[in-house]
């Protein structure tokens, strides 16, 4: 290992050797001898300082400025330069007559009334104004008579839909038309602390007659980094003259594109991390990258990992054991059934036959394809009776089935697709989904009407529509912790802690960690002893053998009968044996566990 020296040290060596091999005895400071020492000393102290430096300059974890460019460029990563802010912007023209509603206008109204009609036209009509711009609503109406002391503008053309007070009014003129060019230099207001930052225009902006807002253009800040960001509204003036007389400018939204150059900590984070990702998402990456996952609460550990991928249901299951013939921990939405009957309006709770394991709060969904089934909140419990603030909508009689439900969507977005479940990994087979139209409840059919990631607990409606506006979502399932979940974790990465877990799977795929399945081995044996040895003393000693070697596979690892056999005549005294069962050597699928023992814990192997 290499150990750098200090001045003193070299220094103290070499007047060391001097002394001990030539008869030289003066080496106080200031003698020739050590004076000459010392400038020797000190090139070897500059040399290990080189060292150092170099050493320093090829780690990742050391090297800075250029040399941590260097060593990240060998991995084709390379550091972001700094970058300008991009920000939308908008121009607007203040000398267009224009005003907005005062009163909510009704589809088909004959007139609108302005806070001021002062400004628009008093004859000549018939003109043209439009209403609603910048909304779906947008409409060109004739008015005919413009009464400026009511402020109302009565119109020949009635509205095809309701406005609302605030919609603009202008008068569209021509005139008011303008064509704002690429490069046009905007600017921030300076501040007593901040000079004014400038912007120019990437695309041409045009004001259409009627409009007082042009569309929305890129503006690009003239200079980089981090200070080029802005809020909203802060860009608000013309550097120069205006393109044309009363025309205005301001951002629609923020500016926070403008990022400065990264820094050594920044570069190197960022490099390290694509570091730790790459030749990620393999099989046999996903095998080894599971492979000692500990459970910080139980402290299990996966010991025994094995990978399938279903190319029918287009997911990748991963089974992991942690030595023991892993009996996972899972928690569950309960689900039971009504004691009595319960009536309409009437009842303001339900009593179950077990309510035992239910919490105090939550929502309770009563299926009840017959009478209506029905979503209720409640806020407590008692022993089996759950109460709610309302009494119920439907009658429904004894027997009736109720699920612990959670609300995942309490109104859909139209079209919307994708949804997730407050807990994960979903335990396969367990999730119901139940959509409400706010009248009627239908459950969803998994593969037919949604597909769910079960690692995740994101799930997406197969429909290419989705779901209608304000359908209500419901969900009950079971989904596991400990050991399952930490692992799903690891593999999955968490965007919350991405330093501790990056993730090893690769995007786009379906991944949920399970239990394997237990696959219990039998085995029966008849053995012989050598001179010297009886078999009684024997079989304990061979059957431990068979155990350990059965229990020593791991996922997906077939038996073999002949190494059964071999383990066998490991144990002194030996002469042979017969193994009866099993007669040929057993196959283990994929996602199953071979153990020696039962569901007690007896051991299944015989030995006489």
């Amino acid at each position: 290992m290499f150990e750098p020296r200090s001045f003193e040290q070299i220094l103290t060596d070499m007047i060391a050797y001097m002394m001990a091999n030539t008869e030289l005895t003066d080496f106080s400071v200031g003698s020739v001898i050590r004076t000459i020492l010392e400038a020797a000393a000190l090139e070897d102290d500059e040399q290990y300082f080189q060292m150092v430096q170099l050493l320093d300059a090829f780690s990742i974890l050391t090297a800075s400025g250029a040399d941590l460019d260097r060593r990240l460029a060998d991995y084709n990563i390379f550091r972001l330069p700094e970058r300008p802010a991009v920000v939308p912007v908008k121009f607007f023209n203040r000398n267009l007559v224009t005003d907005q509603l005062a009163v909510d206008a009704a589809a088909l109204a004959g007139s609108v009334v302005l806070f001021s009609t002062s400004r628009f036209p008093t004859t000549g009509y018939p003109y043209t104004v439009r209403i609603a711009e910048g909304t779906a609503r947008v409409q060109d109406l004739t008015v005919t008579n413009n009464n400026t002391t009511t402020g109302t503008l009565t119109v020949s053309t009635p509205l095809d839909a309701a406005m609302f007070v605030g919609d603009r009014v202008t008068l569209v003129d021509s005139s008011s038309s303008y064509t704002i060019a690429i490069g046009t230099i905007i600017r921030t207001a300076p501040t007593a602390t901040q000079s004014s930052r400038t912007y120019a225009t990437v695309e041409p902006a045009t004001i259409i007659p009627g409009n007082y807002y042009s569309n929305e253009v890129l503006a690009r800040a003239q200079q980089a980094g981090t200070s080029s960001n802005v809020g909203t509204g802060r860009i608000s003036q013309f550097q120069g003259s205006a393109p044309f007389p009363g025309c205005g400018v301001q951002n629609t939204q923020k500016a926070s594109s403008g990022r400065d150059r990264e820094t050594d900590e920044e570069f190197r984070e960022r490099g390290l991390n694509k570091l730790q990702s790459l030749a990620r998402g393999t099989p046999l990456a996903i095998k080894t990258g599971v492979i000692g996952v500990e459970d910080p609460v139980t402290r299990q550990v996966v010991v025994s990992a094995n990978l399938i991928e279903d190319f029918v249901l287009d997911e990748v299951i991963v089974y992991v054991d942690d030595g023991t013939g892993l009996d996972p921990a899972v928690a569950n939405f309960p689900a039971d059934s009504t004691s009595a009957s319960v009536t309409a309006g009437v009842n303001t709770s339900v009593i179950l036959n077990d309510a035992s394991d239910w919490p105090s709060s939550g929502k309770i969904f009563l299926l009840d394809t017959v009478n209506g089934s029905e979503v209720k909140s409640f806020e407590n419990r008692t022993t089996n009776t759950i109460s709610f603030s309302s009494a119920v909508t439907f009658s429904h009689p004894a027997s009736t089935l109720v699920y612990l439900v959670e609300e995942v969507s309490a109104g859909a977005e139209t079209g919307q697709r994708r949804f997730k479940l407050r807990h994960a990994p979903v335990v396969r087979g367990t999730l119901r989904i139940f959509v409400s139209d706010g009248t009627s409840y239908t459950e969803l059919e998994e593969f037919t009407d949604f597909r769910v990631n079960k690692g995740t607990g994101e799930f997406q409606i197969v429909d290419d529509n989705g779901l209608d506006e304000g359908t209500t979502v419901y969900a009950t399932y079971s989904y596991y912790t400990n050991i399952i979940a930490e692992a799903q974790r690891v593999l999955e990465g968490d965007l919350d802690n991405p330093e501790a877990y990056p993730g090893i799977k690769a995007a786009g795929i379906m991944l949920s960690v399970e239990a394997p399945v237990i696959k219990r081995i039998t085995v029966r044996a008849s053995i012989t002893a050598a001179a010297g040895f009886s078999e009684a003393s024997l079989v304990d000693s061979v059957a431990a053998n068979i155990e350990a070697y059965i229990n020593s596979k791991k996922i997906g690892e077939d038996i073999i009968r002949s190494k059964i056999i071999d383990v066998a005549h490991n144990v002194r005294g030996v002469a042979d044996i017969v193994v009866i069962t099993p007669t040929n050597n057993i196959t283990v699928l994929d996602n199953e566990l071979p153990v020696a023992y039962d569901s007690s814990g007896n051991s299944l192997v015989t030995v006489v």
